[in-house]
């Protein structure tokens, strides 16, 4: 807690000048920071991005849906907080050599390279009676399989399951290998051990790709013009269609080295290769690919809500085979700090918040303590007028109703007073007597000075005793001792005296008991009376309501607590007030 004093001007200043010296430390340190978050940074990007013609060129960058007017060489400066932010890259048209793969990655956000996704893949596609192209099935490849390497033979090659269901009319199959997904798909994509099981649970199956005896004398032509039996190249560039030796002896994979987005090359058997087919049978094809596929036109790359760094976009030229050539393009990427993020606006802020907050507070203080003294000034004049009052009546009001009671009671003892007006006087008597109690009670819970817990319990002992008294019934008292500065305003007195009177005339009139038992307890901030008897009881369920529980229900329900009972016949009868007592 701070607290503000007319001669604290020395320790505020001391404030302030903490504060501006942590903002000076800050500022000293910032360059330190960038540095360290620009730490993975080399120094032979920042040299990539003078290339003059380099391979790779960023072509647009895109903030929030709007293209960037000016792509600076040195640095690319981004509003703050983008929300999206796109880049679109590829091959530099001006140069001889522009690579046909190529990856990229913004260095300083994440770990990853992106390359673009395409696909080739192998289709089977049924025919009907007449050699007609009725249906296919494909199962594509992207990107590299894993475990690549450069390489097929230091590869792993993966083995993959096919389920295929014959479709309504077919009665052959034939198979494709083929490059021609999107046009701008190069790459490597080899396929051995193709086989076909014809039916589910068929131990023979059919072997695709027949061997190819090696021969010498065609080494250097056998991979562009030797098929196996049953294959055929096709495509619009059917070189790229390779034949692979790719294990001991005569097995051959069947391969597609492509080069060109603008052509493609297929592997494909001839029509009526394979087993006579029913429509609705499953077929299973099993074969064993490799493969590393990339995108040879431009490429676009999106990031959500990049946050204020220094970053920096690398893009790296690859090789046919997905492997990287050794040399990057890279451009600058700034995201500045939002003004709210600075050093010097938080100085500002906390500098006038803190001149607020103090301000505020010596307000708050001073309103606070103003109202303080009006409420004790309300207080004051509330206690000594309810004291005038209890003093009016116990002075005016209950000395005059005691000479009444008095004159009456002489009154009887005339010796010429008939018998009717005798009885008359007596319950004249009796009513101011009555009175005089009701007036002590009013006098009691109007009087400031029993405003405590201790005074309400020894008001309940009193008040009990004297009507168990009149009563002739034996009243049992459990009361502890109890705090007298635990607050009890006067209408929870009154409500409470009330309450537990209704409960002790209740036992009078109705009850037929000899005892009457009176406890207190008080748990924490909930103060618990009960009143008991061991007269005849009665039935809750079958027994007529009354306004006497209501009335006490209804008291309790005003001080937020509740008022229960339990009887039975012949087992007398308990009362159970339970309320919470006001917080000091």
């Amino acid at each position: 807690m701070c607290v503000l004093k007319h001669h604290g001007g020395k320790s505020l200043f001391a404030s302030l000048s903490g504060i501006g010296a942590f903002a000076i430390a800050l500022t000293l340190a910032a360059p330190a920071l960038i540095a360290q978050a620009s730490r993975d940074l080399s120094a032979d990007q920042v040299a990539d991005s003078k290339e003059q013609k380099p391979p790779l060129t960023l072509r647009l960058v895109e903030v929030n849906g709007r293209a960037l007017t000016v792509v600076s060489n040195d640095a690319l400066h981004l509003p703050t907080h983008p929300d999206t932010t796109s880049f679109t890259y590829g091959p530099n048209l001006l140069v001889s050599n522009a690579p046909l793969r190529f990856r990229c990655q913004l260095d300083g956000y994440e770990q990853s390279w992106h390359e673009g996704t395409v696909w080739m893949r192998v289709v089977i596609r049924f025919i009907d009676a007449n050699q007609r192209d009725i249906a296919e099935k494909s199962f594509e490849v992207r990107g590299e399989s894993p475990g690549w390497t450069g390489s097929f033979q230091a590869s792993p090659w993966i083995h993959r399951k096919e389920v295929v269901s014959v479709p309504a009319d077919a009665v052959h199959f034939w198979v494709v290998i083929s490059s021609a997904g999107p046009p701008d798909a190069v790459g490597f994509f080899a396929v051995r051990k193709l086989v076909v099981w014809p039916s589910a649970g068929d131990t023979n199956g059919i072997s695709m790709i027949p061997p190819v005896k090696p021969d010498a004398s065609k080494a250097a032509e056998e991979a562009t013009k030797v098929s196996p039996a049953g294959w055929d190249r096709g495509g619009i560039r059917p070189a790229d269609a390779r034949l692979l030796r790719c294990g001991p002896g005569s097995e051959v994979a069947l391969a597609i080295l492509d080069d060109s987005p603008q052509g493609h090359a297929d592997w494909n058997t001839a029509k009526v290769q394979g087993p006579q087919l029913t429509p609705g049978e499953r077929l299973m094809f099993e074969w064993e690919e490799v493969y590393s596929i990339g995108k040879a036109e431009f490429g676009k790359v999106g990031y959500t809500n990049l946050p204020a760094g220094l970053y920096r976009f690398r893009m790296e030229p690859l090789n046919l085979m997905g492997i990287p050539t050794g040399f990057s393009v890279s451009q600058l990427v700034i995201v500045p700090v939002a003004a709210w993020k600075t050093l010097w606006f938080w100085v500002a802020v906390g500098v006038a918040s803190f001149a607020m907050v103090a301000g505020s507070w010596r307000l708050s203080a001073w309103r606070r303590m103003k109202r303080q003294v009006q409420d004790l000034e309300r207080l004051r004049d509330l206690e000594q007028e309810r004291f005038r009052i209890a003093q009016n009546i116990h002075d005016d009001l209950g000395a005059r109703v005691t000479e009444i009671a008095l004159l009456s009671s002489s009154a009887q003892l005339k010796p010429n007073l008939s018998p009717e007006a005798r009885a008359e006087f007596g319950a004249v008597t009796r009513l101011t007597n009555d009175l005089v109690r009701a007036l002590y009670e009013t006098v009691w819970a109007v009087n400031p000075k029993n405003d405590h817990l201790d005074s309400l319990a020894s008001f309940v002992c009193q008040m009990a005793n004297q009507m168990c008294a009149q009563a002739q019934l034996r009243c049992r008292l459990e009361i502890p001792d109890l705090l007298d500065d635990v607050p009890v305003a006067s209408p929870i007195r009154h409500n409470v005296i009330m309450a537990v009177k209704e409960a002790i005339h209740n036992v009078i009139k109705h009850g037929h008991a000899s005892e009457i038992q009176i406890s207190l307890r008080q748990a924490g901030r909930v103060l618990t009376l009960q009143v008991s008897d061991n007269g005849c009881g009665f039935d809750p369920v079958v027994a007529v309501r009354g306004n006497g529980l209501d009335n006490m229900q209804r008291r309790m329900r005003s001080l937020q607590g509740s008022c229960w009972v339990v009887s039975q016949p012949g087992a007398g009868t308990k009362v159970t007030f339970e309320f919470p007592l006001p917080v000091a």
